[in-house]
């Protein structure tokens, strides 16, 4: 019985480093996708705001054509509307933090040693 092939062990390392340097391409081709360009943020705030404003003043709207309330649905649901739009913009802008923190993060290398 002999070793392994000395050949054999420079090709195999040969091989691992480039499957490495792939997967390390890879790794930055989707960081770099899914990086969110400012023209997609800035449509995902402004409809995540204007969405709640909108529903709050239907509903307060509704109410005033029901209860005859005439002003006051309409002043209360919009102020709860706001307050849902503000509420929907930080958990957005929190989302796209976190994706951009993980996207940052450099690719997950694992290196077997022997022991």
């Amino acid at each position: 019985m002999s070793g392994p092939d000395p050949s054999d062990l420079t090709g195999r390392i040969a091989k691992a480093q480039a499957q490495q340097a792939e997967r390390a391409n890879q790794a930055e081709r989707r960081r770099k996708e899914s990086a969110a360009s400012p023209a997609s943020m800035a449509l995902r705030y402004s409809s995540e705001l204007v969405a709640a404003v909108l529903v709050g003043v239907g509903l307060g709207l509704l109410i005033d054509h029901f209860a005859g309330t005439s002003p006051w649905g309409l002043l209360v649901m919009m102020g709860f509307g706001i307050a849902t739009g503000f509420r929907n913009l930080m958990r957005a802008a929190k989302e796209l933090t976190e994706q951009a923190q993980a996207a940052a993060k450099p690719a997950d290398t694992t290196d077997e040693k022997a022991e």
